[in-house]
């Protein structure tokens, strides 16, 4: 398998799939594929996989290509303006990521749902759901805006928005940590809690809030 990423601001990704060679997506974001191409839309995971799916808010199905009886190409874009990140799965012993950053992954690499990492309250608008990808080979994600790529040392700590977290390995430590001060939790306008995030490990952030761009483009919504 081969690849390549394509544009700047709003990038694509082009596969090209040798005979026999197969790899899975979100359903929405296929942009093209060659005729040679063969679509397999499923449940993956039965009706229960795709009840937990739903549930979490990620779409019920998963697409899968293969290239059946010769080489061809599929390509897929992202959602949001932004950038796309290549991970090489056997350098990490997992990953977690943000639900609608996902892009695509080789079919050796497995992704789990993980759910709302035991938190059910609110973050500025953005819940934390996340999803897992583990295994060997290349799996995609797509970083809305520009990638802010985080080494932290050991024991190093940062505080992220949760709109902006797109995914951190699973070497990193992640808590919930509440603002504090009755003006920053209710004024500030930057939600109630901070995502904690503790090192050794890599964390992918977002410099695009969807959140907050939701907010910007509404002022210019007609209003019913």
């Amino acid at each position: 398998m081969q690849y390549e990423i394509k544009g700047t601001v709003m990038q694509a990704l082009y596969i090209q799939l040798e005979e026999g060679e197969k790899i899975y997506s979100e359903a929405g974001s296929l942009l093209s594929m060659a005729s040679s191409i063969e679509l397999e839309t499923n449940f993956t995971g039965g009706i229960t996989g795709a009840f937990k799916r739903v549930v979490t808010g990620n779409s019920a199905v998963l697409n899968h290509f293969k290239a059946k009886d010769r080489d061809g190409h599929v390509s897929f874009s992202t959602r949001m303006p932004g950038h796309i990140v290549p991970l090489q799965m056997e350098n990490y012993h997992s990953i977690q990521v943000q639900r609608h950053s996902f892009l695509c992954a080789e079919e050796s690499v497995k992704l789990d749902i993980i759910g709302n990492l035991g938190f059910t309250g609110f973050f500025g608008g953005n819940g934390l759901i996340y999803n897992q990808l583990h295994g060997s080979g290349l799996a995609f994600i797509s970083v809305d805006g520009e990638v802010n790529e985080v080494h932290l040392e050991p024991g190093e700590t940062i505080l992220v928005h949760p709109g902006h977290l797109a995914a951190f390995d699973s070497n990193v430590r992640f808590e919930v940590q509440r603002l504090k001060g009755f003006k920053n939790m209710f004024l500030g306008g930057d939600g109630l809690f901070l995502a904690k995030l503790t090192g050794e490990g890599t964390v992918w952030l977002h410099s695009l809030n969807l959140h907050g761009l939701g907010e910007v483009l509404s002022a210019y919504m007609p209003s019913k």
